[in-house]
């Protein structure tokens, strides 16, 4: 029997890194039916839903996570994510909290609570989750990028510019800190550079029809005006797909 249940779990772990979600579902299931306190099964469960968009199911099952492995940091902090996907951005606080509260140097969960004080207009709250993040990991390329954002909402923009710096120094791929960078140059009247952010950002992912756009508003002020339109050309084209 335990056989069974360990083959059923491993298999559905297999299926989910080969991004076969529905597939794991039913051998998680499995796993769950003949032992329903497999709290692994359940928290690989949470994932493959959420990997299916069917967050409201993941929130039930990191529920189960939670109460079944009450000490687990990594659980709690998880736990919020979804709650932030759902927008009960409140609630998943306290989960970061609790997260933080069981293992006080995870600079995940600092920067998780960070990021859902931007959301609820705490900027000054955040930014001292989202130093605390760093201060544990200074390579938390997210963390870096997420002070940039709450600078920049705070209107400290050179402070933005130089978080977004930050992010990109460690991950020079860091589609969302180009982007984030481009929009702040523009901010500051720094046109050129702005441009070659979006330029860097649209080569990563060519794929973001705001970036195409914002890209070409830049164009316009440089007086740039056939390739602004080819810009918003294909800004257009990706919003209609």
């Amino acid at each position: 029997m335990r056989n069974n249940i360990m083959s059923s779990y491993a298999k559905g772990v297999a299926l989910i890194i080969l991004d076969k979600y529905e597939d794991a579902l039913a051998d998680l299931d499995s796993a769950i039916q003949a032992q329903p306190d497999f709290v692994d099964a359940w928290s690989m469960r949470a994932v493959a839903l959420i990997m299916l968009g069917r967050n409201e199911e993941a929130l039930q099952a990191y529920e189960k996570v939670v109460q079944l492995r009450p000490d687990d940091p990594d659980a709690w902090r998880e736990y919020g994510e979804v709650l932030d996907a759902l927008g009960d951005h409140e609630k998943a606080i306290k989960n970061y909290e609790k997260a933080i509260e069981l293992s006080p140097e995870d600079a995940k969960s600092w920067r998780d609570k960070g990021t859902a004080l931007i959301i609820l207009g705490k900027y000054d709250e955040a930014v001292k989750c989202l130093n605390e993040a760093i201060r544990i990991n200074p390579n938390l390329q997210e963390a870096w990028r997420d002070l940039g954002w709450a600078y920049d909402l705070i209107g400290d923009y050179e402070k933005a510019l130089k978080s977004y710096d930050k992010a990109i120094e460690i991950d020079p791929d860091y589609y969302s800190a180009w982007k984030d960078r481009g929009c702040m140059l523009d901010i500051l009247g720094k046109y050129e550079e702005s441009l070659e952010s979006f330029d860097k950002a649209v080569q990563i992912n060519p794929n973001d029809a705001d970036t195409w756009h914002n890209r070409g508003l830049v164009l316009v002020t440089l007086g740039r005006h056939k390739e602004a339109l080819e810009s918003f050309d294909k800004a257009d084209k990706l919003k209609q797909k």
